[in-house]
């Protein structure tokens, strides 16, 4: 591994990632939902979870996860539906309000990130696209 270049370029990516993240986010404040709340409704918007679900993909309790749909479903974020198959079962599925949020928060980022490539060479613009793009795929190939 080459040291030199590995640990700065970890860092980099860390902290722009981080910053990335950040710029979106401040576009909850307006509609009073946490870092948790959102990434409930991200995961929720990616497939139908039950509680228990979103509680292991989230590393938090079932109680914790229970109180957080119950906030979000009173933002008309969430709801709740048996399953048609299992009728035991409950799953929770994003409102058009939380889905407009997500695009909001991305649309955000994407700004961010423009801002932050304007004096950037477009051949050097997408020279980065692909190579993180390139990186991308390996990491999806080994996981």
């Amino acid at each position: 591994m080459n040291k030199e270049l590995i640990i700065p370029l970890e860092f980099h990516l860390r902290h722009l990632a981080d910053r990335i993240k950040k710029s979106g986010r401040s576009q909850l404040q307006a509609y009073q939902l946490s870092d948790n709340q959102f990434i409930a409704m991200q995961w929720i918007h990616e497939e139908p979870l039950t509680v228990g679900q979103l509680a292991t993909k989230m590393g938090i309790a079932v109680s914790t996860a229970s109180e957080m749909v119950d906030q979000l479903i009173k933002k008309e974020c969430l709801r709740r539906e048996k399953d048609v198959a299992d009728k035991r079962k409950v799953n929770l599925y994003p409102e058009q309000k939380s889905i407009d949020i997500i695009n909001e928060v991305i649309s955000k980022r994407q700004e961010f990130l423009n801002e932050l490539m304007t004096d950037i060479p477009q051949d050097d613009q997408q020279m980065m696209a692909e190579v993180i793009k390139q990186l991308f795929a390996k990491m999806e190939q080994s996981s």
